[in-house]
C-alpha cells in the first residue's frame, strides 16, 4: 500500500483510501459546487458558503476581522480575505476558491467541529510523542545490550526489543536495530514541525467527514509540500470517528491510531514500506506468525512496543 492513503477504521484496521468525493452540507463540512472568488462565481449560496465558513475560522488560524458580511456577494472585502486566508496556509494567493482545491480543503478543514476535535487530540499527541520516545530509548538500550551480550547491564530491554520485533533472529541484528531506531526518530521529527504538534501543519482535522479514526499518505513524510486532489500529502488527517472514542484515562486507540499511522507515514516509498502484515497485540497468534522481516515492516507492531516501553 506504499504511495496512496491508507485510513485506520474504527475497528483498528487500515484499508487502501480513496479520497471523499465533493461533501454534502452537513458535519460543518463545506460544500460548494462551483469556483467562488476571482474568476469564478461572485454571487450565489456558493458564496454565501465560503462567507459563513470564513467566518467560523478563528483569527489566528485565517479567519477574516472584521467578518464578513454574510450577503452572497463576493465584492472587494471578501476576495481580500480569501486572499489573506491563502497567504497564512499556502504563501501564496490568487482569491479564487476550487471545488476540491486545496483551499476549498482548508477551509473546511478548519469548522468548529473539527477545531474542537484537535483541541481535545492535544493530550493524545503528548502521549504518542511520549511513547515513541520511551521506544527509541529502549532501541537505544537494548543496542548497547546487544554489543555487551547482555553480561554488565543484562538484557530487559533487548528481549522486549525481541519480543516484538525478533530482531536476534536477524542477519545483522545491530543494522535492524539502527532501523528501527531510526524509524521512531523520523515520527519524533514530525512532531517538530512549525506550529507545534497541536499546530496545523502536521497533524489536522480531515477536511470532508469519513467514518475512519484516521488517515495519511503512506510514505507521506517525504512528499514535503505536494497535494494531491487538493489533500496534502505529508500531514496526517483525524477523522469522524475519532470524536467517539472514550475520553478517559484508556487511551489506547487514540494513542493507536497516532503510532499506527505515524508507522507508515514515515516508512519509506520502497519495498522496504510499513505495511500492514497483520493485527493485534504481541500475543495474538498472527502477529506471532509473521517472520522477523514481517514484524519489522509492520505498522501495528511499531504501535505496540511504543505503548509496551518502559
Amino acid at each position: 500500500m506504499a504511495g496512496g492513503f491508507i485510513a485506520r477504521r474504527p475497528d483498528g484496521k487500515c484499508h487502501a483510501f480513496g479520497l471523499p468525493g465533493v461533501p454534502v452540507s452537513t458535519n460543518e463540512d463545506v460544500a460548494i459546487h462551483a469556483a467562488v472568488g476571482r474568476g469564478g462565481q461572485t454571487k450565489g449560496p456558493d458564496v454565501l458558503r465560503i462567507q459563513r465558513a470564513l467566518n467560523l475560522i478563528p483569527g489566528q488560524l485565517g479567519g477574516p476581522s472584521p467578518t464578513l458580511p454574510e450577503n452572497s456577494v463576493a465584492g472587494q472585502e471578501t476576495i481580500a480575505a480569501i486572499e489573506a486566508f491563502q497567504r497564512l496556509h499556502f504563501f501564496s494567493s490568487d482569491g479564487r476558491i476550487d471545488v476540491r482545491g486545496r483551499t476549498h480543503l482548508k477551509i473546511s478543514s478548519l469548522q468548529p467541529l473539527k477545531i474542537r476535535r484537535m483541541q481535545s487530540a492535544e493530550k493524545f499527541l503528548r502521549g504518542a510523542l511520549f511513547r515513541i520516545t520511551a521506544a527509541q530509548a529502549a532501541l537505544l538500550a537494548a543496542s548497547a545490550e546487544l554489543l555487551t551480550g547482555g553480561g554488565i547491564v543484562g538484557r530487559r530491554n533487548l528481549d522486549l526489543v525481541d519480543k516484538h520485533f525478533n530482531v536476534t533472529k536477524s542477519k545483522t541484528p545491530s543494522t535492524v536495530l539502527g532501523r528501527l531506531c531510526s524509524t521512531y526518530g523520523l515520527m519524533l521529527t514530525f512532531f517538530a514541525r512549525p506550529g507545534g504538534l497541536w499546530g496545523w501543519q502536521a497533524f489536522e482535522a480531515e477536511p470532508f467527514t469519513t467514518k475512519n479514526l484516521g488517515y495519511t499518505y503512506s510514505g507521506g513524510y517525504y512528499q514535503g509540500g505536494r497535494y494531491q486532489g487538493g489533500q496534502r500529502l505529508d500531514s496526517i488527517y483525524l477523522s469522524s470517528a475519532w470524536d467517539n472514542l472514550p475520553q478517559g484515562n484508556d487511551a489506547t486507540q487514540q494513542l493507536g491510531t497516532i503510532i499506527h499511522e505515524l508507522a507508515h507515514f514515515v516508512g519509506p516509498i520502497s519495498s522496504d514500506a510499513i505495511i500492514d502484515y497483520a493485527y493485534g497485540s504481541v500475543t495474538d497468534p498472527k502477529m506471532k506468525a509473521l517472520t522477523p522481516y514481517q514484524k519489522q515492516h509492520n505498522a501495528e507492531t511499531y504501535m505496540n512496543f511504543a505503548l509496551d516501553a518502559p
